[in-house]
């Protein structure tokens, strides 16, 4: 088999190392089991918004160091590069954020039938239905065609994701009526949890998670945007598909998780026996592990070095509970042990391990968790969707590997 998969890369033309290495483990796949299960490592399209080193542990967007943007941009600053391609100008990112904020308001025929949902729902599938309640209102979404058209529409999308949230956990469709915002950033936290938006500090720790969020290449929300928007359906039917992808507990709902296996733990000298159990039964730990990082996730290493110090210190300027702080004691136990039984295999904590924590910090029910990670990534939905707009990519048909019955008749 060795020697087919060097012919295969010979006759590609494909030469450099880390590219061979990828290629061989694909056309190995291939010869295994003659079809490639969930397209683990098959590349579907070409893009520019967003790129990961899994090896080495880096996260670009338009080429920009996803922690540099975290550092120095806005929620503003960031939804511009991704839906542009470059940063914006003064000029520029105030009119975002005044588009931000002025297209936040959502429908009454809207907010109506949110306030009438079930108050047990998970807000992530009110959140998907949400998405597509608004499409009600815009009986020209279908025509794609022209892309400066379909900017406007993905920003006051954009806009108005916090809102359905925010009437959804107020059951008041007017929660926000007569506030004034700095920034989406603020009003977004403001749509979670009103007086944790009057802390600046925390706006400012909130508004990096959601940058932090923006995108993540050709994840399985992602491809759901990518697959659904190939038939040209709407952003409305393509960034819906998207949220119930990220609903899963594989992917966006995986911090909730992480936040309920913390409190399962209770105490730090529980975490070794937990971890154990946990791999003795073949069971998955949450929060740790990635399908392309191969060491720590460049997103938890700034939430751990950059955003966790800012709440669990002497001098934070909020209150932090008790119990959370002791959560946190059970988390850094938890990585501690998980670094050394399995950082060899190249298993560390990823980007769900420690946002909970924050979220908690900032008074937000874990319900809810989820539904932030959406408000990051429909910054890096929408570019996606754009770019397979203007990249006029065939509609996705991928082919399945048949194993069922042959051909047979019905006998009577």
């Amino acid at each position: 088999m060795l020697e087919k998969i060097k012919e295969c890369l010979c006759v590609c033309n494909i030469t450099e190392e880390r590219t061979q290495k990828e290629y061989s483990e694909i056309i190995s796949t291939l010869f295994d089991k003659g079809y490639f299960p969930g397209l683990k490592g098959i590349p579907i399209v070409e893009s520019t918004i967003s790129n990961i080193d899994g090896e080495k542990g880096i996260l670009t967007f338009r080429g920009y160091p996803v922690e540099e943007l975290a550092n120095n941009c806005s929620y503003e600053e960031v939804c511009f590069l991704l839906l542009t391609g470059e940063l914006p100008n003064k000029k520029e990112q105030e009119e975002l954020r005044r588009k931000l904020l002025t297209h936040k308001k959502v429908d009454s025929k809207v907010t109506d039938l949110i306030t009438n949902m079930d108050r047990n729902l998970h807000p992530m599938y009110m959140l998907s239905t949400g998405v597509l309640l608004l499409q009600g209102s815009d009986n020209t979404s279908f025509n794609i065609q022209n892309q400066k058209e379909n900017i406007e529409r993905v920003i006051r999308l954009i806009a108005k994701l916090p809102t359905l949230i925010g009437v959804y956990r107020t059951n008041n469709p007017n929660f926000a009526e007569g506030k004034e915002f700095n920034s989406f950033a603020q009003y977004a936290l403001y749509c979670l949890d009103e007086g944790s938006s009057q802390n600046q500090k925390l706006v400012d720790i909130f508004e990096k998670l959601l940058i932090l969020h923006a995108d993540h290449t050709i994840n399985n929300s992602t491809f759901s945007v990518r697959a659904v928007g190939s038939s040209h359906a709407s952003i409305f039917a393509s960034i819906a598909s998207a949220i119930n992808s990220l609903s899963g507990p594989l992917h966006g709902g995986a911090n909730e998780k992480v936040i309920k296996m913390l409190e399962e733990i209770e105490v730090p000298e529980n975490a070794e026996e937990y971890i154990n159990n946990k791999k003795s039964q073949g069971e998955k730990i949450m929060g740790l592990g990635h399908r392309v990082y191969k060491t720590y996730d460049p997103r938890g290493v700034y939430f751990k070095k950059e955003l966790l110090p800012q709440i669990f210190n002497d001098n934070n300027p909020f209150e932090i509970d008790s119990s959370l702080e002791d959560l946190y004691k059970v988390a850094e136990e938890v990585e501690e042990i998980a670094l050394k039984q399995l950082g060899s295999k190249g298993i560390y904590p990823n980007v769900d391990f420690w946002s909970g924590l924050i979220l908690k910090a900032m008074n937000i029910k874990s319900n809810y968790f989820t539904t932030i990670f959406a408000l990051g990534r429909i910054m890096g939905w929408s570019a996606h969707w754009l770019e397979n707009i203007e990249s006029k990519s065939s509609i996705f048909r991928p082919k399945q590997l048949y194993k069922g019955s042959e051909i047979r008749s019905i006998k009577k």
